[in-house]
C-alpha cells in the first residue's frame, strides 16, 4: 500500500464545503432537506475523487468521520415543529440556524482530522488493515442497503414525513379573508373601540373562524360552541388576510391542517387535533406508525447504495488484477524485445515496439483489458507487459483493493446517516 501523499486540508476543504452547502440549504429549502443536501454532495465529491485516484484512500476514509455529524443534524431535524399552534418565535429554529452555521467549520474540522489519521494510518502496509477495510464496508454496505429498503418499503404503505400534509384529502379550500365578514367583534381593549371582521365557514362537522386585523388568528369549533363574545376561545398562529386557506383532515377526522395558500405557501400549517379541535404544536413523533421517513433522504441513501454496489463490484475485476499479478513471470526485457525471465523458463522475443518497456517487467498472460498488449509470431495469444518489480505492482494492486474498500465505505455510510436518525426514531421499521 502505497503512502497516500496527501495533505490533510484536502478532506478538511471538502468538509468545509459540504458544510457550506448546509448552511445555504437551511434558508433556501425546507427543513428536512439540508442534511439530504450535504449527503448527495459527498457521494458526487467521492465519484469525483474516484477518477483522481491519488490520494482518494485518505480522503475518502477521512470524509468518513463526517457520519456522525450528519446523524446528529438529521436528529435535529427530526425535532422541528411540522405544524405550530402558537405564534412562531425565532428561537424555535435557533437550533437549526446555529447547526448550520456551525457546519463549514465542523466539517473543516472533522475532515482534516479523519485525512490525518487516516494519512498517518495508510504511510506504511499494515496487514490488519485491508481485511478490517474491507469487513466494514460490506457491513456499512448491508447497514445502507436494509435503510434504504426499509424506507423504500415503508414509503409505498405510507406518505413520507415532509408530504404528510399535502397527502391529507381536502376538506374545503376557504377564500382570503377579503370579502364581506359573517360578523364583527370588539378589539378587546376599552381603549380601542374598533370593530374586528370575523369570518366563518362550516366545515363538515365543525366551523373554521378566522378573525382578521392585520393577520388572521384562526380557530376552529364546533357551531354550538362558536364564541359571539370574543371572536374565539381558542387560537392558534396566525395567516395573512389575502391567503387562501386549505383544510384538511384525517379520515378519522381527530388532525385538521389548516394551509395557507397563494403567497403564504412557504408558511407552516396550523394544526388542531382532538374532539374539540385545540391547536397543538405538530412534530414528527406525533406521527410516528403514520408516516415514513423523509422521502429525500431515502432517495440519497439508495443513491449511495448504487454508487457503493458499482464501487464493490469493480473490486472483483481488481481482485483478479491481483492474482494475475502475483502469478505471473517476472523478468528483464531488453531493447530487442527478449525477455529473460527469473524462472527456469526460456527466454521470449516479443514483438518489437518502440514504446514497450525495458528493464524488469512481469509478463501477464491472457491480458484483454488494459496496457500494451503484444503477439509473438511463433507463441499464440495475447501478453501484458508490465515495467516494475513485481512487489512494487502487487503493493500499487493490494492500495487499489483499499482505495475501493474505503470509497464504498464512505458512499455507504455519509448517504445512509441522515436515514439511520430516522431508523433510530421509528420512522423506518
Amino acid at each position: 500500500m502505497p503512502p497516500p501523499f496527501v495533505a490533510p486540508a484536502r478532506a478538511g476543504r471538502i468538509g468545509a464545503w459540504l458544510g457550506g452547502a448546509i448552511l445555504l440549504a437551511t434558508f433556501a429549502l425546507p427543513v428536512l432537506y439540508p442534511v439530504a443536501v450535504g449527503s448527495l454532495l459527498a457521494v458526487l465529491v467521492l465519484a469525483w475523487r474516484d477518477r483522481r485516484p491519488h490520494g482518494c484512500t485518505a480522503t475518502a476514509l477521512g470524509l468518513t468521520l463526517l457520519a456522525p455529524a450528519l446523524v446528529a443534524h438529521a436528529w435535529l431535524l427530526l425535532d422541528q415543529r411540522i405544524s405550530v399552534a402558537n405564534p412562531f418565535s425565532v428561537f424555535d429554529m435557533l437550533a437549526v440556524i446555529a447547526a448550520a452555521v456551525a457546519a463549514p467549520p465542523v466539517g473543516a474540522l472533522v475532515g482534516r482530522l479523519g485525512s490525518l489519521l487516516t494519512s498517518l494510518l495508510l504511510r506504511r502496509e499494515r496487514a490488519w488493515l485491508p481485511p478490517a477495510l474491507r469487513a466494514a464496508s460490506l457491513a456499512a454496505l448491508a447497514l445502507a442497503a436494509s435503510l434504504a429498503a426499509g424506507a423504500g418499503l415503508r414509503l409505498i404503505q405510507r406518505s413520507s414525513l415532509e408530504r404528510y400534509a399535502a397527502s391529507l384529502p381536502v376538506a374545503a379550500v376557504l377564500p382570503p379573508a377579503l370579502g364581506e365578514p359573517s360578523r364583527f367583534v370588539g378589539s378587546g381593549y376599552p381603549s380601542i373601540p374598533r370593530k374586528i371582521p370575523v369570518y366563518e365557514h362550516a366545515v363538515a362537522e365543525f366551523v373554521v373562524t378566522r378573525t382578521c386585523d392585520a393577520e388572521c388568528i384562526v380557530s376552529i369549533a364546533a357551531p354550538a360552541a362558536l364564541p359571539h363574545d370574543s371572536g374565539m376561545s381558542r387560537f392558534a398562529a396566525t395567516i395573512p388576510p389575502k391567503a387562501s386557506v386549505a383544510v384538511r383532515r384525517t379520515g378519522a377526522g381527530d388532525l385538521v391542517l389548516i394551509e395557507p395558500l397563494n403567497d403564504a405557501s412557504d408558511s407552516q400549517p396550523l394544526a388542531f387535533r382532538g374532539p374539540h379541535f385545540e391547536p397543538t404544536d405538530l412534530y414528527p413523533e406525533d406521527l410516528l406508525g403514520v408516516v415514513g421517513p423523509p422521502l429525500s433522504w431515502s432517495v440519497v441513501a439508495a443513491a449511495g447504495v448504487l454508487f457503493a454496489g458499482f464501487v464493490v463490484q469493480r473490486r472483483r475485476r481488481a481482485r483478479e488484477r491481483l492474482a494475475r499479478l502475483a502469478s505471473a513471470a517476472a523478468g528483464t526485457r531488453d531493447e530487442g524485445g527478449w525477455v529473460t525471465f527469473d524462472e527456469p523458463l526460456p527466454a521470449q522475443r516479443l514483438a518489437l515496439d518502440r514504446d514497450g518497456p525495458t528493464g524488469r517487467v512481469l509478463v501477464l498472460s491472457g491480458a484483454v483489458d488494459r496496457a500494451v498488449t503484444y503477439r509473438d509470431a511463433g507463441q499464440p495469444g495475447a501478453v501484458e507487459i508490465l515495467a516494475g518489480e513485481r512487489d512494487d505492482l502487487l503493493v500499487e494492486a493490494r492500495g487499489e483493493l483499499v482505495r475501493i474498500d474505503a470509497l464504498a465505505l464512505a458512499a455507504a455510510l455519509l448517504t445512509a446517516a441522515p436515514l439511520l436518525a430516522a431508523a433510530w426514531r421509528g420512522f423506518v421499521f
